[in-house]
């Protein structure tokens, strides 16, 4: 049975268990903790929570907003980044990061934070992949990244295996924490792709990949913006559409908790904000099972968490 709370429609036992693109978007930022809480960012709004009980709450306020990652063992429970905004409370693990700006963002098991920089400088934006550690240092990982990928990157997610995965907006590669780094798949070619350009620029590569998430079998799951479908990506590079969504909305955000996947879909994700960009959550359960557990229908008010 569904149930009203503000404007959001919810399913409590549904709930049981930053980017350098050329065009404005809304928000990619969605996580899952390990007591099954959805987090996710409302675009110009800012990070809503979907508890287990399905009760959506403001935990953060904020005008813009892109990504989001979690911090499983809290390396930065007590610190905060250089370029981004650790928005939980001191001490509380998993810590949870906040990009205001437009870089993807991951913390993996190293405790160090992944991010997208500039060629020259170190700030977020560009083509190379730079890492932030708790103690504040901050390094290029990988300078070799935009001579070889020749893409913007659009993408980053930690997998369980210590290996960081970086979207592109037609490929995906893995990359390892020394700088070495391997294609999963390049470039992807989707069968029955409803196209939708971003910025309307048919130059834009398709699928046109956002948000990932990577599951214990190093299985990924991408959202394809300008497809208006999820992508599923195999350990061997197999690619394959597993749900897809109907206009107006898009997937621009993925995360994966224990074999569910949870992704955030927006109206006019690929047109200019004027056009409304309004957001919804979709479960994809390991049975296959599609739920919608949220859906924001206006920019009525939401409460903010007691």
């Amino acid at each position: 049975m569904k149930k009203q709370i503000a404007v959001l429609m919810a399913v409590p036992a549904l709930l049981s268990s930053a980017t350098s693109t050329v065009f404005a978007h809304p928000a990619s930022g969605i996580v899952v903790d390990q007591q099954g809480q959805v987090f996710f960012i409302y675009s110009r709004h800012g990070v809503c929570k979907v508890d287990a009980q399905g009760k959506v709450s403001y935990i953060h306020r904020s005008g813009g907003g892109h990504w989001l990652c979690l911090d499983p063992e809290g390396s930065f429970s007590r610190t905060q980044p250089k370029y981004f905004e650790r928005i939980s409370p001191d001490g509380v693990k998993p810590a949870l990061i906040f990009a205001d700006g437009g870089s993807p963002i991951a913390v993996l098991p190293d405790g160090d934070l992944y991010y997208v920089s500039g060629v020259e400088e170190l700030t977020p934006g560009g083509l190379q992949i730079a890492r932030n550690s708790p103690s504040g240092e901050i390094a290029a990982l990988a300078p070799s990244l935009t001579s070889i990928t020749q893409k913007p990157i659009t993408g980053l997610a930690a997998a369980p295996d210590g290996e960081l995965y970086v979207a592109c907006p037609s490929a995906v590669f893995k990359m390892k924490r020394d700088g070495t780094f391997s294609t999963l798949v390049d470039p992807i070619h989707l069968e029955g792709c409803d196209v939708d350009y971003p910025d309307r620029n048919t130059n834009n590569a398709l699928p046109y990949l956002r948000g990932l998430a990577v599951d214990k079998q190093g299985t990924v799951f991408a959202a394809g913006t300008a497809c208006h479908c999820l992508v599923k990506i195999t350990p061997a590079g197999k690619v394959e559409p597993v749900l897809k969504a109907e206009r107006p909305w898009s997937p621009t955000g993925v995360a994966e908790h224990e074999g569910d996947v949870y992704v955030l879909e927006y109206t006019h994700a690929t047109e200019p904000k004027e056009k409304g960009w309004l957001p919804r959550v979709r479960k994809m359960a390991r049975d296959g099972t599609v739920t919608t557990p949220v859906t924001i229908t206006s920019e009525a008010n939401i409460p903010a968490e007691k």
